[in-house]
């Protein structure tokens, strides 16, 4: 009686375990697409509303730029126009330190391997400060979903990154300069640090409200 209880109770969590698999795998994108914003993505310098506290400004600012990102990654490695993924290509470098080309080329290598079409962040929380420098070193904790081009989701996957947001002293605006060190900094995987002759980048998508 007891097996026959064990062999009962591991069939009802294999059923369920496949159940909710199944559920993921049905999870379709709804997000806004809109490739014409994305191409005009670009990491400028982010103002915000001066009713927006300092966390609230954190947050709105590095999910729009996480959004952007990925979106604009998305676009560029799906792109057969040479002229438009060079281009593509040079908006992407302006969201990391200059001639930092690592992480570019590790993201547009493995979304074009699994042909993703369409992104969406999730699960967003920005992680205790681990820094007291000028430059407000930070880290977010965040989910990537890709889908293809039926909109189908094809994996979820939980990240860390890294990123640099310093306020500007502007009169009468809160302006932030932003960029990223690592979109996840468990990441292992090793790329070629140089563009090949004619790639540039460019951004595109559109921002969260």
């Amino acid at each position: 009686m007891r097996m026959i209880n064990k062999i009962t109770q591991f069939s009802m969590l294999l059923l369920l375990s496949v159940w909710i698999l199944l559920s993921c795998k049905d999870e379709k994108y709804k997000g806004d697409y809109n490739p014409d914003t994305i191409k005009g993505y670009k990491n400028e310098a982010a103002t915000v509303s001066s009713k927006m506290d300092s966390v609230e400004a954190v947050n709105f600012i590095t999910k729009q730029k996480l959004r952007e990102l990925y979106e604009l990654s998305a676009l560029a490695s799906n792109s057969n126009d040479t002229v438009l993924n060079s281009l593509l290509r040079e908006q992407l470098l302006t969201y990391f330190p200059k001639k930092d080309t690592t992480e570019i080329f590790s993201l547009l290598r493995d979304l074009s391997s699994k042909k993703v079409t369409y992104t969406s962040v999730t699960k967003f929380k920005i992680l205790a400060k681990d820094s007291i420098t000028p430059d407000s070193i930070k880290k977010v904790a965040y989910s990537i979903n890709y889908f293809n081009e039926d909109k189908k989701l094809i994996e979820s996957n939980d990240r860390i990154g890294i990123f640099v947001l310093k306020q500007e002293p502007i009169q009468f605006k809160r302006e932030f300069k932003f960029y990223f060190t690592s979109l996840n900094e468990n990441d292992t995987i090793q790329v070629n640090d140089s563009i090949p002759p004619g790639v540039t980048q460019k951004s595109i998508g559109k921002s969260p409200k």
